[in-house]
């Protein structure tokens, strides 16, 4: 883990704080797949994982509109039909 990191899960969040305007939609995305396999997994965080998950999935939400919309699924598609 990078120093400043105390649970694997961060690694991702971090990512997304470094990344490029290209990439940064994927990793955030990739941030929030590992925060929700977290809270999925065994043992069940405590209350300073808690605490640590509660503020990355907000500072996430900060950083999202940096990112621009979600894709909708199928979108693409709908888009070469037309074309």
């Amino acid at each position: 883990m990078s120093e400043g990191t105390k649970y694997p899960w961060q690694e991702f969040v971090l990512d997304a704080f470094t990344a490029s305007s290209e990439t940064l939609r994927a990793k955030i995305e990739m941030a929030e797949q590992a925060i929700a396999a977290r809270l999925n997994s065994e043992p069940p965080p405590d209350a300073d994982e808690e605490i640590a998950i509660t503020d990355a999935q907000n500072a996430l939400r900060v950083l999202a509109p940096e990112a621009g919309p979600k894709p909708v699924p199928g979108e693409d598609k709908k888009k070469k039909d037309i074309a």
